[in-house]
């Protein structure tokens, strides 16, 4: 699955897909609110329930993508 599709709906300011460096300090509106949000869309997505350490290690689009893959999921950027 796309995580740049995926997300998508979530920044409709943005003009451009999200990249594997793309994070709340280089993404306008990703603030803390967003960033439930978007764990919340890749658990429902994944059907996974991320853990408290992967989510602080959510730091990018890049990250997420390594953290699903870790679980052994199909996910890319």
């Amino acid at each position: 699955m796309r995580i740049s599709a995926l997300l998508a709906p979530l920044f409709p300011d943005l003009d451009r897909p999200l990249r594997a460096e793309d994070s709340p300090a280089t993404v306008e509106g990703w603030d803390s609110l967003r960033q439930v949000e978007v764990v919340l869309a890749v658990e429902e997505a994944f059907a996974v329930d991320l853990g408290t350490a992967e989510i602080a290690a959510l730091r990018s689009v890049g990250e997420l993508v390594a953290i699903l893959r870790r679980r052994g999921l199909q996910a890319e950027v």
